[in-house]
C-alpha cells in the first residue's frame, strides 16, 4: 500500500523533479515526510514568496517546472505577489498547498477560507482542490502538464491533509508515475515561409525579439537569419524583458523597443517573434506602431497575437520549432541583391546608443564616476564596472526596476552570458530567484542585480543562500528609497514638486544598514561608494565559494 502523498512525490520523481521549495506547516506533514525516503530535496525558505521565486529561478535555469509547498490559506496568501510575476512572465510552477481536514470544512476551523483555490485563481492558469485521495497524484501529473503547456504559467493545488495521508487502493498505486505529456504547437510551413519572405522582401523590415526566444535554444539560428537578410532588431520593451532575447552587443541590435526609435518609426514590416505587444504601463501618448505598418506575429501565447494592434498574420506556434523552420526556409529564399543588401546593412547598423541607455553628459568625464555632493557612484559607472569585471559566462538575475534599462544598455548581454528578469511588478523576486538559478547552474557565477527597495521585500532569502552555500553575488543598487515613486511625484508636478517634499519615497532617518542585515543571515557583506571599492568587492566575491552581498551606493538624483 502507498499513501496519496507518497504517490504524489513519486509522480514528481518520475518527471525529474529533484527539489521542492517551501515553508511548510503541520498540515503538510504527510507530503514532507514522503520526501525523506525519495530522491527529492526539500529546501526551507523563510517566506512563501521566497519559495516561489527560488522555485521559479531553478525551473528557468533547468527548463523544468519549479515545485513549491506552502501551508493553508496563510501560506497561499504569501505567494500572491510572486505568482503575479510568474503569470506575467509565463513561467511554469506547481504550488501544492496543504489544507485542513476536509471533514472540518464549514466549521470555522483553523486557517479556513471558503475557497482556497479562489485566492490564487486570478494569477494562475488553473487552481484546483483535491476531492479524493486518488486524485492527488493525478492532479500533480496534470498540473505539471498544464504548467508547461503553451502559454506557460503557474498552477495551484489545494490538498486536504486527511487525503494526503490516506492509503490508496492498489489500482491507483503507480498509475500516474510517468512523464507528463509535452504539449507543442507547430506552425504550418506556408506561414513560416510568408514571414521569411516578408523579412527578405520588405524595404525597411524590423524584427522584434521577445521573451519566447530567450526562453528557448534557437537564438543562434535567429542571429544567422538576421545577418542573412540584414534586418535591424529591437528587443521587446525593457519593462517586460525577462530573458536574453538577442545579443545586446550585436551590430544590428538597437536596444529595447520604443515607438520613437528611427527603425521603429520608418519600418514598413514588423515581425514580432515570441514578443509581448505590449504591456502598457500608462495610456500611450502615441501608438506604439504607426498606422499602415504590416505586422506579422509569431508566438506560443494566443492572448498576445493581435492583442492591441491588428496582425496581417498571427501564427500560434512553439517559438523554437518555428525559428528552426524559418532557418531552413531562409536558405531557399533568395537574398536581396547587392545594392539592397548594402542599404539594409546601413539601415540595420545600430550606430547610436541603444534607446534604453540613460543620457548623461557627465558620464563622458572620468571625474563623473563619483559625485562629490553625495559621495556615491553614478549607476551607469556601476554597470560598466560590473561589465568589465564579471566573467564572460556570468548569469544576471535582474530586479533593479529603474536601473533595468541601464542594465540592458550598459552591460554586455551576449556570448556566454545569461539573463533572467521579471515583468510582473511584484517586488521581492530577485534575490531568491538568483539562489534558485545558482542551484540550477552550479558551474556558473550568478549575480543578483536588485534595487534596495526590492531587496527588502524578501531579504530573508539570504539565509537560504548561506544555508545552501550558494555562491551568489548580490549587488544592491542603493539609491535610498523608492525612486520610481519620487519620479512619479515629480512628473505629476503638483504639491510635492512645489514643496520639494516627496512622501513615501525615502529610506533615510534612520538609514538601513543592509550589510548588517546580510551578516545577520550569515552572508558576507560590504558597503561601497566608489569604483575602487566596487572593484575590490566584486573580485573578492568572485574569489569566494560562499554568498556575498555588495551594497553599492549610487547617486539618487540620477533617477529623477
Amino acid at each position: 500500500m502507498a499513501s496519496a502523498a507518497s504517490e504524489a512525490i513519486a509522480v514528481l520523481e518520475a518527471n525529474g523533479i529533484d527539489r521542492i521549495f517551501g515553508n511548510p506547516g503541520t498540515t503538510e506533514v504527510p507530503l514532507l515526510d514522503a520526501t525523506v525516503s525519495c530522491g527529492i530535496d526539500f529546501h526551507l525558505c523563510l517566506h512563501e514568496g521566497v519559495a516561489v521565486a527560488m522555485a521559479d529561478g531553478y525551473g528557468r535555469a533547468t527548463d523544468s517546472v519549479g515545485v513549491v509547498m506552502v501551508h493553508t490559506s496563510v501560506g497561499t496568501a504569501n505567494t500572491l505577489a510572486n505568482l503575479v510575476n510568474l503569470r506575467s512572465d509565463r513561467s511554469p510552477l506547481l504550488v501544492i498547498a496543504g489544507d485542513k481536514d476536509d471533514r472540518l470544512s464549514g466549521r470555522g476551523c483553523f486557517c479556513e477560507v471558503p475557497d482556497l483555490p479562489g485566492l490564487v485563481r486570478q494569477v494562475t492558469k488553473e487552481a484546483w482542490r483535491v476531492t479524493l485521495p486518488q486524485k492527488l497524484p493525478e492532479l500533480v501529473l496534470r498540473g505539471l502538464k498544464v504548467a508547461r503547456a503553451p502559454a506557460r504559467g503557474p498552477v495551484f493545488l489545494a490538498v486536504p491533509e486527511n487525503y494526503m495521508a490516506a492509503e490508496l487502493e492498489p489500482e491507483f498505486v503507480g498509475a500516474c508515475r510517468r512523464r507528463a505529456d509535452d504539449i507543442r504547437l507547430r506552425a504550418h510551413p506556408d506561414d513560416l515561409a510568408t514571414i521569411v519572405r516578408a523579412l527578405a522582401g520588405a524595404e525597411r523590415p524590423l524584427l522584434v525579439a521577445g521573451n519566447g526566444i530567450g526562453a528557448g535554444e534557437s537564438l543562434p539560428l535567429l542571429v544567422e537569419l538576421v545577418e542573412r537578410f540584414r534586418v535591424p532588431v529591437v528587443g521587446e520593451e525593457v519593462f517586460t524583458t525577462n530573458a536574453l532575447n538577442f545579443p545586446t552587443d550585436h551590430r544590428y541590435y538597437h536596444g529595447n523597443f520604443s515607438p520613437r526609435m528611427r527603425v521603429v518609426e520608418d519600418a514598413d514590416v514588423v515581425v514580432a517573434i515570441g514578443a509581448r505587444l505590449f504591456m502598457e504601463y500608462a495610456w500611450p501618448s502615441q501608438p506604439a506602431l504607426r498606422s499602415g505598418v504590416r505586422l506579422l506575429q509569431l508566438g506560443a501565447d494566443a492572448d498576445e497575437l493581435g492583442k492591441i494592434y491588428p496582425a496581417e498574420l498571427a501564427v500560434l506556434a512553439d517559438v523554437d520549432d518555428a525559428i528552426r523552420g524559418m532557418h531552413r526556409i531562409a536558405a531557399e529564399v533568395p537574398a536581396p541583391d547587392a545594392s539592397a543588401l548594402e542599404y539594409r546593412h546601413e539601415r540595420a547598423l545600430a550606430r547610436n546608443r541603444p534607446a534604453g541607455a540613460v543620457s548623461d553628459p557627465a558620464d563622458a568625464a572620468p571625474s563623473a564616476a563619483l559625485s562629490s555632493a553625495e559621495n556615491r557612484m553614478r549607476p551607469t559607472r556601476l554597470l560598466e564596472r560590473m561589465d568589465a569585471i564579471l566573467p564572460d559566462d556570468v548569469v544576471i538575475v535582474d530586479e533593479s526596476v529603474l536601473s533595468k534599462s541601464m542594465m540592458q544598455a550598459r552591460f554586455r548581454l551576449g556570448g556566454g552570458r545569461s539573463y533572467f528578469g521579471t515583468s510582473g511588478g511584484g517586488l521581492g523576486w530577485g534575490i531568491p530567484a538568483a539562489i534558485g538559478v545558482q542551484l540550477g547552474m552550479p558551474g556558473r557565477r550568478v549575480v543578483a542585480f536588485v534595487g534596495d527597495g526590492g531587496a527588502l521585500f524578501n531579504i530573508q532569502a539570504l539565509w537560504t543562500a548561506a544555508h545552501l552555500h550558494a555562491p551568489i553575488v548580490v549587488v544592491i543598487v542603493n539609491n535610498d528609497g523608492y525612486m520610481a515613486v519620487r519620479r512619479g511625484l515629480r512628473e505629476f508636478d503638483e504639491a510635492a514638486q512645489r514643496a520639494r517634499r516627496f512622501p513615501g519615497t525615502s529610506f533615510s532617518g534612520p538609514s538601513i544598514d543592509l550589510p548588517a542585515i546580510a551578516r545577520g543571515f550569515g552572508v558576507r557583506a560590504v558597503s561601497v561608494r566608489s569604483e575602487e571599492e566596487l572593484t575590490d568587492a566584486l573580485r573578492a566575491s568572485l574569489d569566494s565559494s560562499e554568498p556575498a552581498l555588495i551594497d553599492a551606493h549610487v547617486v539618487s538624483s540620477h533617477y529623477y
